[in-house]
């Protein structure tokens, strides 16, 4: 994946897609990111509507890999899922993972890295109160 990306880097990477969006949603790291309580992230995951894979699929040469994701760029995943209100909120312009959602797939999760999170995201969601 190479260097990490900061807060701007992260924005700057999104505004390469063209597509509309609200026909997708920032997870994992980078909703992190966005929020401002993770410093960077290695790449850039994201949930797509149908209608936001097709917009994909007019731009990139996108690979199904066998988790269900695809492989847009070398910097950028997304998977295809339906929106739902309580799957994302919004934080700026953009809509990311709902950071309850977020916290339960840490949870259940066992990746160290994840595992590591957990306790940043309760953090945050306690300053949210």
């Amino acid at each position: 994946m190479g260097k990490r990306m900061n807060r701007q880097e992260l924005i700057e990477l999104i505004e390469t897609l063209e597509i509309d969006k609200e026909e997708f949603w920032v997870l994992s790291s980078g909703a992190l990111v966005l929020r401002g309580i993770f410093p960077d992230a290695g790449d850039l995951d994201i949930a797509v509507t149908s209608k936001g894979l097709e917009q994909l699929k007019n731009q990139f040469d996108l690979k199904q890999k066998d988790n269900g994701f695809y492989t847009v760029c070398d910097k950028i995943e997304c998977v295809e899922d339906t929106k739902e209100s309580w799957k994302y909120e919004r934080v700026g312009d953009y809509n990311v993972q709902d950071i309850n959602v977020y916290l339960d797939f840490l949870k259940h999760s066992q990746r160290e890295k994840d595992k590591a999170r957990i306790q940043l995201v309760e953090d945050y969601i306690k300053s949210k109160k």
